[in-house]
């Protein structure tokens, strides 16, 4: 049976498939380690190496306080997010994302307890838009904690196995608390429940978040690129998580016009591909 026949037979739409592929490699092939490598002109691997555990901490606390500060954002404003032109909308966002990213390699720690909650915001606002622009209904708690989620994928976790780094296992970790937070609104909105199942949250999603910050961190700390090099860096960083959230939404659009268990099953397919190098 040729390509064409089994997509058909599957009961989806080419073009469709076409967009569901096209999530499948953004999902399965994250590349911002390399776009940060690629842009720095060398491995950011020894740089990541050279940093003392202490400091990994302090990146991983900084970057809890600053989905902390986006979830909170996300509960009480992203419901009132207005769809706009899609890439000048993204464009936009990644600009200002560059300017606060100009200085955040040149003044450490400090800067980046300033600047990634501003970043993480910003980053929202257009993770919002594009969940808008695929149908989500942001007057739904759980539709702006699915917002928040996008900073769970495309990194891997080296303390995880491949089963649950997988894009629909890390949803299913988190599904129980975005219930357990979209249950609890009023308590959620005012607070009360940051220490209990929001930290949870926050936590699982952190630990993969956490990584890609580090990589940013190292990469606009390296003395070479400068003001300029630490903006283009920021720049990368956030339309690599444009691409995580279309891909991310696009997915949940057609899992809505068709089914989870269909799309999840053709996702997995096509991930297998990927993985066995049999990919066009």
């Amino acid at each position: 049976m040729s390509d064409d026949a089994k997509l058909f037979s599957s009961g989806i739409e080419y073009s469709d498939f076409l967009e569901l592929e096209k999530a499948v490699i953004t999902m399965e092939q994250p590349s911002f380690f390399i776009k940060v490598s690629n842009f720095i002109g060398s491995p950011i691997e020894k740089l990541i190496e050279k940093l003392p555990e202490g400091s990994r901490n302090k990146i991983s606390d900084i970057t809890n306080d600053a989905l902390l500060k986006g979830t909170n954002l996300a509960a009480k404003t992203l419901e009132y997010v207005e769809s706009n032109s899609e890439h000048d909308s993204k464009k936009i966002h990644k600009l200002v994302a560059s300017v606060l990213g100009g200085g955040a390699g040149l003044f450490g720690f400090t800067a980046l307890a300033i600047e990634l909650p501003l970043t993480t915001t910003i980053m929202l606002r257009s993770i919002a838009e594009i969940a808008k622009m695929n149908g989500e209904d942001l007057s739904k708690v759980e539709t702006r904690l699915n917002c928040v989620q996008v900073f769970a994928f495309g990194s891997r976790n080296t303390a995880d196995d491949a089963m649950n780094s997988s894009y629909y296992a890390i949803r299913v970790i988190l599904a129980r608390e975005i219930a357990a937070l979209a249950g609890r609104l009023e308590a959620f909105l005012a607070g009360e429940v940051a220490s209990g199942v929001l930290g949870k949250f926050l936590a699982k999603i952190t630990e993969r978040f956490s990584q890609n910050v580090l990589i940013k961190f190292v990469g606009q700390a390296t003395p070479i690129i400068g003001a300029a090099g630490g903006a283009t860096i920021n720049y990368l960083f956030t339309d690599f998580y444009q691409e995580i959230a279309t891909a991310h939404f696009t997915i949940r659009r057609l899992e809505r016009k068709y089914s989870q268990e269909l799309i999840e099953t053709e996702y997995n397919r096509i991930a297998g591909r990927i993985k066995n190098k049999q990919f066009d």
